[in-house]
């Protein structure tokens, strides 16, 4: 039988940015890719590639939260809240902020408890980044913004339950 942490790190989530040829993956819990069809790259702004990002956050972040519910439905392990102490504690998370940025500064995504998300683009960057740099920066913002809201969840979960 596998485990929770197995299944876990199998999740696979892959998506499209709606209304674009953009689309992403999101394999285990922090290995993201980021890919677009052809010629999209070299005829896309950067206000529209920041809306189409922003997207893909969101559908990727509820894919995995679904796969995750679903792991989670067989083992006997409850998230729910079950007390005053995990209400206070789900309702903090959900405040969180985390914050994701590429090696050059150039993208930064943000995200407020991984429901609401913001990416900015410095301006320039698309005519002056080829497109397999970008789709890795993306790419490794939106590791680092997984990883700052993982720790941060971490640290609150010290803080409630240590």
């Amino acid at each position: 039988m596998v485990d929770l942490a197995e299944r876990l790190g199998q999740i696979r989530v892959r998506v499209r940015a709606p209304g674009t040829e953009i689309e992403a993956e999101l394999r285990g819990r922090t290995g993201i890719s980021l890919s677009f069809e052809e010629s999209v790259y070299e005829f896309i702004d950067e206000s529209a590639l920041e809306r189409a990002l922003a997207s893909i956050a969101r559908l990727l972040w509820a894919g995995w939260r679904r796969q995750y519910l679903s792991a989670i439905d067989e083992t006997s392990l409850s998230i729910d809240a079950n007390d005053f102490r995990d209400s206070n504690f789900i309702a903090d998370r959900a405040r969180i902020e985390a914050i994701g940025t590429s090696s050059d500064e150039r993208i930064v995504i943000t995200t407020v408890g991984m429901e609401n998300f913001a990416v900015h683009i410095e301006p320039g960057t698309v005519r002056e980044v080829p497109e397999d740099q970008f789709a890795t920066k993306a790419s490794a913002a939106a590791t680092k913004l997984i990883q700052d809201f993982q720790a941060k969840v971490s640290e609150l979960k010290k803080r409630y339950y240590e």
